[in-house]
């Protein structure tokens, strides 16, 4: 048979327990200003300031090394212009 059978006696249906559970948590402390701006400039902080003095480093390198000498044929000629005069 592809019909199956239907029992005669349905089985009573157990009614599920409900249980509210309420979790009280203790108060968080209380935060000042001064606490959340060092809590925010903390990584963000030491990124920005390794930033800045890469930044003045790089300038200061870039400045010494334009200044040891003459960069351009024109620098080293005394500002003249014509490159095919020798």
């Amino acid at each position: 048979m592809l019909l199956q059978q239907v029992p005669e006696k349905v089985p009573d249906i157990v009614a599920p327990t409900v249980r509210i559970v309420e979790v009280v948590s203790p108060p968080a402390p209380s935060l000042s200003t001064i606490d959340v701006a060092l809590t925010a400039f903390g990584l963000s902080g030491v990124i920005m300031a390794a930033a800045a003095v890469a930044g003045i480093l790089a300038g200061v390198l870039f400045i010494w090394y334009r200044s040891r000498g003459p960069v351009s044929v024109i620098e080293a000629r005394g500002g003249q212009h014509d490159l095919f005069k020798i």
